[in-house]
């Protein structure tokens, strides 16, 4: 009994770290591409999402994972919007100066999804919040308001990742390369901190009945919470440049 405990346990680790993985080098392989990066990495993240939602990890309802998956296509719809244009792939003119045109049309982007960001999350916790209210029975109410809440914030966070394109255009091109580079490195490594932490939710993990590869949707979650590392390297990297 206890060698099958240890076997499942270890296949859920593997598990969790082959998803983490595919997912990152996905998404890291499409934002490199030389044309319709937006589109692509835009694809991967529906793909994510979809896996989400088919390996739900966490307890409740349909009307749980409705609520998630609403807010990510909302913040989707926000990230591809704010992202439509021209960007620069440099806010630098001429040798060292700034130019404010490039710099504003660089930032904008992440001014619109930051206010849309937002106000996603303040509608998600309220029909959270309404949708445990108006249930017949409230037992595990804490529970599931947190689940859904947790969900909500990873999948409006996923849209995050479309700003990796930006990130990679501007790590070469900034004033002071090591400051690019540095940038870089610290939200890979926030990045792989953020996914390590699924390891430690398997350990007390209660899926629900019938759930089919749960520990998939454990891994998504925070590689889907890394859109608002990427986001705030990306800011980051402009700040630097």
């Amino acid at each position: 009994m206890s060698n099958n405990i240890q076997r499942n346990k270890m296949y859920g680790h593997i598990t969790i770290a082959v998803t983490q993985f595919v997912a990152i080098v996905l998404l890291a392989s499409t934002a490199m591409l030389p044309f319709a990066t937006t589109k692509a990495v835009l694809t991967v993240c529906i793909l994510i999402l979809l896996a989400l939602i088919t390996f739900w990890p966490l307890k409740g309802s349909t009307a749980d994972k409705a609520i998630p998956f609403l807010a990510s296509l909302a913040s989707m719809w926000c990230a591809t919007l704010a992202l439509k244009g021209w960007l620069p792939s440099s806010v630098i003119d001429g040798e060292s100066e700034v130019s404010i045109h490039k710099f504003v049309a660089a930032i904008r982007p992440y001014e619109r999804w930051a206010v849309n960001f937002a106000l996603i999350l303040v509608a998600a916790t309220f029909v959270s919040f309404a949708r445990q209210m108006f249930r017949e029975d409230r037992s595990n109410l804490v529970r599931n308001l947190s689940h859904c809440l947790t969900a909500s914030i990873a999948c409006a966070a996923l849209p995050g990742w479309l700003f990796l394109p930006s990130i990679i255009k501007f790590t070469f091109s900034v004033r002071v390369l090591e400051l690019g580079v540095l940038v870089a490195i610290l939200g890979l490594f926030v990045v792989l901190v953020l996914a390590g932490l699924s390891h430690l939710w398997i350990k007390d993990a209660q899926y629900n009945a019938g759930t089919v590869f749960p520990q998939i949707g454990t891994a998504l979650i925070p590689i889907m919470m890394c859109g608002m590392v990427v986001y705030g390297a990306g800011l980051a990297m402009l700040l630097v440049a």
